[in-house]
């Protein structure tokens, strides 16, 4: 099974990063489960009105999820989207390094003085930096011209959201020191964490209802208005969600080097998986147990705030847990596969940034991480599947009268949409495809639009005979 290399030398492959967004979509979709259901006729209004609706399954299916999938899916992307866009940086900058460097002639070199290379090494790593940085605000462009499209469909739409960030981090993502990451981190999340709290208070015990929607009603204007409401909500989505500290995370992570060898590093991430699930369910039950009545909340802004915060925890433990499933690296057994055609080029997968590189037997990976890595590899692809399976989905159920669904029941019916998906992932491996529809476009819009960036100015050449 092809997985992810992030080695230079592209001689071993690395699945956890591929496992972990595989199933980070089924988390997803069972997130976004509830925008659909909302458009059922009957479908329960906000409050102890959708309460009464509701089954005991239903009510501690929403519990389980509020602990392990609301506001914990998204963080998991955030992170893994980050990672992607570090290792993206990597190979951009070690590519740009070799092309300043190599056509070098070593007598025209040769009498340089140690100053001389010094100036002539910062201008080359200077410019490589640039060109990392470049691309990927590139890829966020395009990616932010994918989510319009998408939203004509699903207001929901968070890849434009993602390219927003990429635009507007871009070079703190490949820069070299750590701490202003760390302070815009800390400072997005202090503001988000104001700002939803503010929103909760204000808003009083009614502003969450139980599945985030209220009824909808599907008019012949929706394309226009579902556009207007993706703009809105990924313009405020940067500074009112956690979206920029996860991505801070995940370039953390990428430095680190947990996920590219999870087995060096497996005591650290038992500890970071067990803590953060726990945290991440404790930190649910407050404002899951008050939506429930199960129990009277000290404070609406508090609970709420505390869900959001305690989802990057949770999110950290997911990865950590997800990063032991995929396991360590396999060696690559089949020829070096296809790299970029021209300089400044990408590969298209949301959170991915490598090329695809020769092909690990896919006994080593086993059933269950061959078909989480092969969602993972074709993350955008599956995610806007997802929004075509749902429509499809919930269409024919109210074309035969279904008039509301459960809660329990839509997240039967998400975990399906996932499997299916998964299963034409699956075929799409076995058929010689290394990537989906998505990541092709994506992959060609960037390096359509890629511009080569001139060489750095040789110094001059030491006064002599």
């Amino acid at each position: 099974m092809s997985t992810l290399s992030f080695t230079g030398e592209r001689q071993v492959r690395f699945p956890a990063p591929d496992v972990a967004r595989g199933f980070m979509l089924a988390l997803i979709a069972l997130a976004n489960v509830p925008f659909w259901v909302s458009y059922f006729p009957e479908h329960p209004r906000a409050g102890f009105a959708a309460l009464d609706a509701m089954t005991s399954a239903d009510q501690w299916w929403f519990l389980v999820r509020a602990m392990l999938v609301d506001r914990r899916a998204y963080p998991l992307f955030s992170i893994l989207f980050g990672f992607g866009m570090v290792i993206m940086a990597r190979r951009t900058i070690e590519r740009e390094r070799r092309a300043a460097l190599d056509p070098l002639p070593r007598e025209l070199s040769a009498g340089w003085t140690p100053m001389q290379w010094h100036i002539f090494n910062e201008a080359v790593e200077a410019r490589a930096r640039r060109a990392a940085s470049r691309l990927i605000r590139r890829r966020g462009w395009w990616m932010i011209v994918i989510g319009a499209v998408h939203s004509l469909v699903f207001s929901g739409d968070i890849i434009g959201a993602y390219g927003l960030v990429a635009v507007m981090c871009a070079e703190l993502i490949v820069m070299r020191r750590s701490w202003p990451r760390v302070v815009v981190g800390v400072c997005v999340a202090a503001l988000s964490l104001l700002s939803l709290g503010a929103m909760a208070e204000a808003a009083g015990a009614g502003l969450m209802n139980l599945e985030y929607h209220g009824p909808s009603v599907l008019r012949a204007t929706y394309p226009l208005t579902s556009f207007g409401s993706w703009i809105v909500s990924t313009l405020l989505t940067p500074l009112t969600s956690l979206v920029v500290p996860c991505v801070m995370i995940g370039v953390g992570v990428a430095r680190w080097g947990a996920l590219q060898d999870p087995r060096g590093h497996r005591g650290a991430l038992c500890v970071i998986a067990g803590v953060g699930l726990l945290v991440g369910a404790l930190g649910a039950l407050p404002y899951a147990m008050g939506q429930l009545d199960w129990a009277q909340v000290w404070s609406v802004g508090g609970t709420f705030v505390l869900y959001h915060a305690t989802g990057v925890a949770g999110a950290c433990g997911w990865l950590a847990l997800l990063a032991l499933v995929g396991g360590g690296p396999r060696e690559a057994v089949a020829q070096v596969g296809e790299a970029p055609a021209q300089v400044g080029e990408a590969p298209a997968q949301v959170g991915e940034a490598t090329a695809q590189v020769g092909e690990a037997p896919r006994q080593e990976l086993g059933a269950v991480r061959s078909f989480l890595s092969a969602i993972g590899r074709r993350s955008m692809t599956a995610y806007l599947s997802q929004t075509l399976v749902f429509a499809a989905v919930f269409l024919t159920l109210g074309l035969v009268g279904v008039r509301s669904v459960g809660v329990a029941v839509a997240g039967l019916i998400a975990l399906g949409v996932w499997a299916v998906i998964g299963i034409g992932c699956v075929v799409s491996d076995v058929m010689g495809a290394t990537r989906g529809p998505a990541e092709r476009v994506l992959r060609w819009l960037v390096a359509r639009t890629a511009s080569a960036l001139p060489l750095p100015a040789l110094p001059v050449a030491p006064m002599g005979p």
